[in-house]
Parts: C-alpha cells; sequence; structure tokens
C-alpha cells in the first residue's frame, strides 16, 4: 500500500487543478482529437469525392474512346467494303493505266486472262486511232487494202513526188509553169501541138504564171477527187462481192436444206446443219473453212479422187456403173479362175486312180 501511495499521491492533486487548467487541457485536448478526427473525415470525404469523380471521368473516357473505336470499325468496314466492290486486281490494273472498265473480272486465271485479252484489243485500238490522227493516209490505205485494192494502186496514187499540192510554183520558175500547164491542157484532151502553141500564147503575153498557178489548183483539185472516187469505187466492189457472197451462200444453204441427194450422194437431214458450218463457217487464220484446211491435209490419192469427180463432171452414175461391172468381171473371172482350177484337181485325182486288173478280180465273192 505504501507504495502505492508513494507511486499516486492523491493530496498533492488539488481541487483546483481538477477544475482549472488540468480539466481545460483534456477538454481541449479531446476538442483537439475531435476535430482532428473531423478533419480527416472530411479530408477522406474529398478525397473520397476526387476519387469517384476521377473513376466517373476515366470511365467517361472510356466511353469515348469505345464509341470512337466503334466508329473507325465502321468507317474501317465502309471502307473494306467499297474496296471489296471496286479493288480488284484487274479494276487496279486498270485505273494505274488510265482505263475505263466495261465488265467486271473474277481475280481469277480465266478472269485476268480475259482481262488482258479485252485491254490489249482496247489498247491497240488507241494505238492505231491515235496513229490514223497523226497520218491518215495510213488508215486510208488500210481501208483501201481490206475492202480487195491494191497496194501499188494506191500508193501510186498517193505518191508525194507527184502530189501537186506539194508542187511550189516560182514566178520566175518558167519551166515549171511550163510543165504544169501541159500536164493541165494534156489530161483535158488536147493535142501536143496545141498545147505547144496556147504555152508559147500564154508567155508572150504574160500570163503564163497565172495561167499555170489556174491549171496546179485544178491539178490538186482533180486528184483529190481522183482519189476518193478510187477508194468510194473499191467500197463499192467490196460491198457488192460481199453481197454476192452472201447471196451464194444462202443459196447453197437452201439447196442443201431442200435437198437430199446431191450428184448421186444422199446426204442425211441430221448431217446438213453441220455440213454447211463445215463448207462455209472461216475457222482458219486466214478465213479458210474447215474444209479447206481438211483439203488441204488430205493425202494426194484423196485429192486426185475429188479432183477425178470435178474433171468427170460429177457423173458418179458413170462412175458407179463402170465399178459394178468391174467388180462383177472381176467375180466372174475368180469363179472361172476356181471353176478351172476343181477341174484340173479332179483330172490329177482320175490320173492317180488305179486301172482295172481281170487278175486281181475275187471270183470267190460270186459263189
Amino acid at each position: 500500500m505504501a507504495d502505492t501511495k508513494e507511486k499516486l499521491d492523491l493530496d498533492s492533486i488539488s481541487f483546483d487543478d481538477m477544475l482549472g487548467d488540468g480539466l481545460n487541457s483534456v477538454s481541449e485536448e479531446t476538442d483537439t482529437d475531435i476535430d482532428t478526427v473531423e478533419e480527416e473525415e472530411e479530408i477522406e470525404e474529398e478525397e473520397k469525392e476526387e476519387i469517384e469523380e476521377e473513376d466517373s471521368f476515366e470511365e467517361e473516357e472510356e466511353e469515348e474512346e469505345e464509341e470512337e473505336e466503334f466508329e473507325d470499325d465502321d468507317i474501317e468496314g465502309e471502307g473494306d467494303d467499297d474496296d471489296d466492290d471496286s479493288s480488284s486486281v484487274a479494276a487496279e490494273i486498270a485505273k494505274t493505266l488510265g482505263f475505263e472498265l466495261e465488265n467486271e473480272y473474277a481475280d481469277t486465271v480465266e478472269g485476268l486472262t480475259e482481262f488482258a485479252r479485252d485491254l490489249s484489243q482496247e489498247i491497240a485500238e488507241d494505238q492505231l486511232e491515235s496513229l490514223f490522227e497523226q497520218f491518215p493516209e495510213v488508215q486510208k490505205h488500210l481501208d483501201y487494202v481490206m475492202a480487195g485494192g491494191d497496194s501499188e494502186k494506191f500508193f501510186e496514187a498517193y505518191n508525194p513526188q507527184t502530189d501537186y499540192n506539194n508542187i511550189e510554183l516560182g514566178e520566175n520558175d518558167s519551166g515549171m509553169q511550163k510543165a504544169v500547164l501541159a500536164q493541165y491542157l494534156q489530161l483535158k484532151g488536147h493535142e501536143q501541138e496545141f498545147i505547144q502553141e496556147m504555152i508559147e500564147d500564154f508567155e508572150d503575153s504574160g500570163k503564163l504564171y497565172g495561167k499555170a498557178t489556174q491549171a496546179k489548183d485544178a491539178l490538186a483539185q482533180a486528184q483529190a477527187d481522183y482519189r476518193q472516187q478510187m477508194l468510194e469505187q473499191q467500197e463499192q466492189e467490196n460491198q457488192k462481192m460481199l453481197e454476192e457472197q452472201a447471196q451464194f451462200w444462202d443459196e447453197v444453204a437452201d439447196t442443201i436444206e431442200s435437198g437430199n441427194e446431191f450428184a448421186g450422194i444422199r446426204i442425211p437431214d441430221k448431217h446438213k446443219s453441220r455440213f454447211f458450218d463445215y463448207i462455209s463457217e472461216p475457222v482458219g487464220p486466214n478465213g479458210e473453212t474447215q474444209r479447206d484446211l481438211d483439203y488441204a491435209e488430205a493425202e494426194l490419192e484423196a485429192k486426185l479422187a475429188v479432183d477425178y469427180l470435178m474433171y468427170n463432171g460429177f457423173n458418179l452414175s458413170d462412175i458407179i456403173d463402170t465399178k459394178a461391172r468391174t467388180k462383177s468381171a472381176q467375180s466372174l473371172r475368180d469363179r472361172i479362175q476356181s471353176n478351172q482350177e476343181k477341174v484340173k484337181s479332179a483330172r490329177k485325182a482320175r490320173k492317180s486312180t488305179k486301172t482295172f486288173d481281170p487278175d486281181d478280180l475275187d471270183t470267190t465273192a460270186l459263189f
């Protein structure tokens, strides 16, 4: 007990101490602690609000990012659809070369092969068109030759050395003036003596240069008219030839369709259409029909047989009768030969038979 009293001396504690500073200090400490707790709670609430605001802000950012990603996906999807529609290999190549596709081509070997064929054709046509624009005479020559015209005749008419538009008449070049006038008057049908007198009169009267200029213009116009007429005439002849060919093949088709036998040869109905295509439809590189190709590759004996039919006028009845008679004669000859051999064999057999000898007769058989 003594020890406890020494440790806790109650007498040393006064009442004032309990009511005065001691209580105040305790109260102050308590208030301080309460204030501290409240401040800490306020701080925690503020931090919590800040955290919530940050979480909310982060959620909003995430939502915005998701919306942007969704929109980007939509845009990319739309782009992919567009690419799917127009991003084929053929479309890309055509776009690079500056051509527009008229057809759609699959990204396969067959599709790209067809695309390459069509594209090369279009490029060739564009190059030809550009060439014809630069050189109109080239197109005229091609059209003329394609219509069956003679290339030499064309170059003779379009020779630059004889083109009157290229002739230059100098005022002091009397020799060229006289040559042009002589050519003009000759084409008009005048005789050489008259031409010479006219040229001398023009020269004496000082009209040589003027008349030569007029003659040159007239010759140039006549030359242009002749060239145009030459092209038109060749085109008309080609058109007439095409019409005659069409008429000929129409008649052939009608003949095959309406008939069943031609020069003794019978054609079944089921073969008529294919036979007409065989002799009329161009299949070769130069317009040859299958009949032409087969005849060119046929053996010599087959060609001779066809040629003999043409030589004989396709009189198959005589050929068939001759063949039949030859065959009958051959058959008769074979039969005669066969009979002769049989007779010879019989004669040989009779010669080989033994002759009758009375001594060989068996008399015992008679009894």
